[in-house]
Parts: structure tokens; C-alpha cells; sequence
């Protein structure tokens, strides 16, 4: 079940994500609309944007135990070109506990200092840390199979960061891109682009 964070901030996930206007800017979360399963203590965790932009781009976890506040704050780089963009949760010193879901939001502030009411892009996800032992997981290196195995087993976000490494170390080849095709479509999501 995927737990929604109320008042706001609920508002701005369901109005914020929306491009009310071609030029302007795009987010999707790379999540499954339930709770995405890892076994990773600090996993990668993905959104796409649909442009580059220089506007401020702020990360937050929230553990579903202690209602909305923040587990962690990460103001991220602006992405400089248009396409998937990663959060490793390791560079910014961020362990998740085992059995606990969290939230994860990524708010681009596209009018820092706005005053008023307006709509930033904002998109969400859910993640819960799994013990590898209740999954029969066997820690294998990252290959196409493991992509598989990872899905089949539920574990969602683990699949999409192996099949984005294996994106990055051979982009010239298409079968990983149409196999992430797949795994985004098996989720319901679809993207403008291929990239």
C-alpha cells in the first residue's frame, strides 16, 4: 500500500508533476505506484525530467514511522541535460532500515523565492528495505539476468539500478533499453523519450 503524504505537500505531488504548458518542465518518479522493494542498505534511486534546468532541486526521505518529518534533506545538482537522473542515497550518507517504508520526494523550485501560489514539479515514490534472506536473494553481479531475477523477486528499484549501470557501461547497446522499457512499462510507466 502506498501511504500518501497529506495536507500541501499531497497537493503539490498531484498538481505539481502536470506541465500545464509544453515548454515547461516534466517530472515522473521511476517508482512503481506501490512500495518498491531493495535489499540495498543505500540504494539508487531514480526520477526523470524532461529538460535541464538550473532551478534548485531538493530531495527528502520521510520514514513512514515518524510521520512527515524529513529522515533526510539533500538540496542535488541540477540536472544539465534532459533524461534519468540518479539519487544514491550512499553519496549522501543515507542507510534505510530494514521492514520500514519511506517516502521519497523530488521538488524542483522553479521559482526559488516566488511569493504567492504556485505549483513547483514534484514527484514521489515509496521504498521498503527487504532482508535478502526472506527473498532468497543471492548477491550476484549485475548483469542482464540479475535484472530479472531482481524483478521477479520483487526487487524493484534493485532491477531498474542494475539495468541503469549496465545503460551507462554499454549505451550502445539496445536490448538494455528496451528491457527497461519493459520493466517502466510493467509499472505503468511511460516516458516521453528513450534516453
Amino acid at each position: 500500500m502506498r501511504t500518501i503524504i497529506p495536507g500541501l505537500l499531497a497537493s503539490l505531488l498531484l498538481l505539481g508533476s502536470l506541465p500545464l504548458h509544453a515548454n515547461e518542465l516534466e517530472l515522473m518518479p521511476i517508482a512503481p505506484d506501490r512500495v518498491g522493494l531493495t535489499v540495498k542498505k543505500s540504494p539508487v534511486l531514480y526520477f526523470y525530467i524532461s529538460q535541464a534546468t538550473s532551478a534548485p532541486v531538493r530531495f527528502t526521505l520521510v520514514d513512514s514511522r515518524k510521520g512527515r518529518r524529513p529522515v533526510a534533506e539533500v538540496l542535488l545538482p541540477s540536472p544539465t541535460q534532459p533524461g534519468y537522473v540518479a539519487i544514491r542515497l550512499e553519496d549522501y550518507h543515507v542507510v534505510l532500515e530494514e521492514g520500514v517504508q519511506y517516502q521519497w520526494v523530488v521538488l524542483v523550485d522553479v521559482k526559488p523565492g516566488a511569493r504567492g501560489h504556485y505549483d513547483p514539479p514534484v514527484v514521489m515514490g515509496t521504498i521498503e528495505r527487504v532482508d535478502p534472506r526472506s527473498i532468497d536473494y543471492d548477491d550476484r553481479p549485475c548483469d542482464k539476468d540479475a535484472v530479472v531475477v531482481f524483478a521477479k523477486g520483487g526487487l524493484w528499484y534493485d532491477a531498474m539500478a542494475c539495468l541503469n549501470e549496465l545503460i551507462e557501461a554499454n549505451p550502445q547497446d539496445p536490448s538494455h533499453r528496451r528491457l527497461r522499457s519493459e520493466l517502466l512499462k510493467e509499472v505503468g510507466l511511460i516516458l516521453p523519450t528513450a534516453n
